[in-house]
Order: C-alpha cells, then sequence, then structure tokens
C-alpha cells in the first residue's frame, strides 16, 4: 500500500469520523429520521467525499441495513431507543467504514453499548498479530464479560478500492479462520453486542439496494434507473437517491429486484424484545504499523 493510497485512506476516515460524531448529536429525541440521515450524508459530500454506502440507523434489535425511504416524513426518534449509527464514507473509491451506537434518553443500555466499545478496542490491538480465530475469540471473550453474547453471523470485512466486502472476514465469536490481516491490508472490524439470540436473520428490507447486472426491460421509468445506477461505483444506494431519477421509484426498484438487476439488503435483526449494540473502526494494516483512520 503506497503512500498516496493511506491518504486517501486516512482521508476518508477523518470525513467519515466527523459524519459518525455528528450523528450522534443529531439522534435525539424527536428528530427527523429523513432529517439526520440527510444531514449526516452532506457532511460526508460537503468534506469531499463519497458516500461508501447509504447511513443506516438501525434500531433496538435491529443489527444492521435499515435507512429511512423517501416516504417517511413522520419517522422520528423515540426515547429509549438504541440506534447504530453506521457510516461510509470514500475519497477516490478507498473506503472508511465506521459505526457508533446511541441510547436516546435513557441510560438502561449503556453496559451493552460498552460491551460492544470494548470489543472492538481488544480486537484492534490484536489485529494483524493474531489468527482471525484469535481475534474473534477475544471479541467474543470480552463481550461474554459483560454478561451479553456477540452476534455470531455477522462479521468485520477486509476493504478495497470501491469493494466494502473485500473476501477476509474478521469474525465476532472464535472460528477455524485460518491466518491474520496481512499488511498492506484496510480491515473494518465491527463487533455486535446482543441481549437475544446473537443470530440475526432479514425478511423485510432496508430500503439500500445495490446494482449487479444489466436486465432487459420494458418499463421505461425502470430503464431510467437503471442506465442511473449502471454510471455510478458499484457500491451501495438507498432508495432516497434512487427517488431522484426515478418518478415511481418502489415499482421500478421491485421490477430490477425480480430481473435480478439488483439486490435489496434486507433489515439484520436479532429477535423481537432484545437489543443490539454494534461499535465499529477501520484500521489500516501496515508493516510494523496500524492506523485507525476512523478515530
Amino acid at each position: 500500500m503506497d503512500d498516496e493510497t493511506i491518504e486517501k485512506y486516512r482521508e476518508a476516515g477523518r470525513i467519515a469520523a466527523k459524519a459518525r460524531d455528528l450523528g450522534r448529536s443529531l439522534v435525539v429525541e424527536g428528530a427527523g429520521m429523513l432529517d439526520v440521515v440527510d444531514k449526516i450524508e452532506r457532511s460526508i459530500t460537503d468534506n469531499g467525499g463519497g458516500l461508501a454506502f447509504p447511513v443506516n440507523l438501525s434500531i433496538d434489535n435491529e443489527a444492521a441495513h435499515f435507512t429511512p425511504r423517501t416516504a417517511d416524513t413522520g419517522a422520528v426518534f423515540k426515547r429509549g431507543q438504541l440506534v447504530k449509527i453506521d457510516v461510509g464514507a470514500h475519497v477516490d473509491g478507498y473506503i472508511a467504514d465506521t459505526a457508533t451506537t446511541v441510547e436516546i434518553g435513557t441510560h438502561e443500555w449503556s453496559h451493552l453499548v460498552k460491551a460492544s466499545e470494548e470489543a472492538l478496542k481488544a480486537a484492534i490491538e490484536t489485529i494483524g498479530e493474531a489468527p482471525l480465530a484469535i481475534v474473534g475469540r477475544t471479541i467474543q471473550d470480552t463481550i461474554h464479560g459483560f454478561g451479553y453474547e456477540p452476534v455470531e453471523n455477522l462479521t468485520g470485512h477486509s476493504l478495497d478500492h470501491y469493494e466494502l466486502h473485500a473476501g477476509i472476514s474478521v469474525p465476532n465469536v472464535e472460528r477455524g479462520i485460518a491466518g491474520t490481516v496481512p499488511p498492506g491490508t484496510a480491515v473494518a472490524i465491527e463487533p455486535f453486542a446482543s441481549t437475544g439470540t446473537a443470530k440475526v436473520s432479514g425478511k423485510v428490507l432496508g430500503n439500500i439496494y445495490i446494482f449487479k447486472k444489466e436486465v432487459n426491460l420494458k418499463n421505461p421509468d425502470a430503464t431510467q434507473l437503471q442506465r442511473f445506477l449502471m454510471g455510478r461505483p458499484a457500491l451501495p444506494i438507498s432508495e432516497r437517491a434512487c427517488a431522484r431519477v426515478s418518478k415511481n421509484v418502489q415499482k421500478s426498484l421491485a421490477i430490477l429486484m425480480r430481473r435480478r438487476g439488483v439486490y435489496g439488503y434486507p433489515v439484520l435483526a436479532d429477535e423481537p424484545g432484545s437489543m443490539v449494540s454494534q461499535a465499529e473502526h477501520t484500521v489500516l494494516v501496515l508493516d510494523g504499523q496500524k492506523i485507525i483512520t476512523t478515530r
């Protein structure tokens, strides 16, 4: 990884961290979800970055992949909610991915939030040096020490140029994954702590999509949307962004999904009534050095 690439990763990290911290100040009781995601995303673009993915605002038992849609004008944050703010920025395709958890107006889940934060710190200390299986065990043991369960079917991931999941997985539990993270790798580490089953699944769309391939279409609006998606980087995009070029965005996205030209990300959630916290940083693993880009 050359100096220019490192600097682009670091700049993306600075932009993402600033947007994440802005999000922490905005997620309060009564705030509109659409207004919050708009301000966080504009922070990224106003500071010279691109969106690596739509801002996620997953709530309570939701771990990932929820963002509000255009029609959610009345959706507001409520007291007692546990909100995961997951932010991604890129500079010329070099990505920073970072997340934090905010409890709105109460302190019932402070211990749960700290569990994921401390697991992240412990994982960063071992990443690049210890085998990935040991990194997973470190996260698992830390979260168990707080009395909670690590979400076992979500992992951290390596990052590459315009690629959010670049092949290396960082487990949140001990698994038989061979090897370490090699020098010259950008990696997002993201422990999730849960009061529930510690396994997430998804059946409801989270309003986040990614273009997969060009397909034959008869619907003019879907055709226009596909043309727009083909002309941008192959990174996830929100329904809100699609609505800027589509007059009937829900119908057009449904057509593209049926044709498998577009994939829709489901909201990943633990069992109803449970709570999930998340903490995440992007780390550059270099020869003899680790750089946390999103601190």
